[in-house]
C-alpha cells in the first residue's frame, strides 16, 4: 500500500491527497500505510493524520448520507417496514454516542452503524460530531501504535517490512471474518 502511494510521487500534499482518496477504497489500509509512511519519513506525522481524520470522517459523512437516500426508496421503507423503523429509531436514539463509537473501533460495523444513523434521519449535527470525535481518536491510536512498533518494527523487518506489514493488514481484514465462521 505505502509503495503504491509514493510511486504518485514524493510531494506530501500528493501523498496526503492519495491517503486521502485510499480512506473510501479500504481505510484500515489507508490508515496503516498513512502511519507507516509518517514513521518512515515520507510525509510529516501532523499532515499524515490530517490527511487520514479528514478522508474518515468524509466517508463517515458518506455512509450516513447513503443512509439518508435509501429513506426515500420505496422498496426499503417497504422491505424495512414502519414498525422496525420505529424500534430502530428509538434504539438508536437511547445508544447513539455507543453505538455509532463502538462502529468505529469493530471492523465492519461502520456500514451497518452509520448508514442505519443516515436511514433513521439521526440529526446530522449530532451524528457528523459524534463520528469525528471517534475518527480522531482512531487516528490518534493507529499512529500511537505505530510510532510505538513501527519504527523499530521498520529497522528490525528491514527487507521484510512490506510483506510483514501485508501479512498484517490481511490479517486486519480477515481476522474478523474468520472468527465469525461457525465451527464444522
Amino acid at each position: 500500500m505505502s509503495e503504491t502511494l509514493l510511486s504518485l510521487g514524493t510531494s506530501p500534499l500528493m501523498i496526503a491527497a492519495a491517503i486521502i482518496v485510499t480512506t473510501f477504497i479500504l481505510e484500515d489500509a489507508a490508515s496503516l500505510g498513512a502511519a507507516a509512511l509518517s514513521a518512515a519519513g515520507a510525509i510529516s506525522m501532523p499532515l499524515a493524520m490530517a490527511a487520514l481524520a479528514f478522508g474518515i470522517f468524509v466517508g463517515d459523512l458518506g455512509l450516513y448520507g447513503l443512509g439518508y437516500a435509501a429513506r426515500s426508496r420505496r422498496w426499503a421503507h417497504a422491505r424495512i417496514g414502519d414498525k422496525n423503523i420505529e424500534r430502530g429509531r428509538r434504539w438508536l436514539g437511547d445508544r447513539l454516542i455507543t453505538a455509532l463509537l463502538v462502529a468505529r473501533f469493530i471492523p465492519g460495523a461502520r456500514l451497518p452503524a452509520y448508514t442505519a444513523s443516515g436511514y433513521l434521519r439521526v440529526p446530522f449535527v449530532r451524528f457528523a460530531s459524534i463520528t469525528a470525535g471517534a475518527g480522531v481518536v482512531w487516528t490518534l491510536a493507529i499512529f500511537a501504535i505505530v510510532t510505538m512498533a513501527g519504527s523499530e518494527a521498520l529497522i528490525a523487518f528491514g527487507a521484510w517490512k512490506w510483506l510483514v506489514g501485508a501479512a498484517l493488514l490481511l490479517l486486519l481484514i480477515f481476522a474478523p471474518r474468520l472468527m465469525r465462521q461457525k465451527d464444522v
